[in-house]
């Protein structure tokens, strides 16, 4: 395990302190957890299924080329 330190606004650091308390657990303990489930949960976040859309650009030429000249007026 690594030591670090982390600033709290008061706020927030009341809220942890209260929370560990009522779970019986050091403020340590419920950061960890709390850090742990968060990372998890980004982890499992199943990415946005954008297949639906994918043709809505199929009859349109968007390659980088193309933009290029039409912004330079080449196209």
């Amino acid at each position: 395990m690594h030591r670090t330190q982390i600033y709290f606004e008061q706020d927030l650091f009341q809220q942890i302190k209260q929370i560990s308390v009522q779970n019986s657990q050091s403020m340590s303990a419920y950061i960890r957890e709390v850090l742990r489930s968060e990372i998890e949960r980004k982890k499992t976040t199943t990415a946005i299924d954008v297949s639906g859309v994918s043709g809505m650009w199929g009859d349109y030429d968007i390659s980088q080329k193309t933009l290029r000249d039409k912004a330079w007026g080449r196209g």
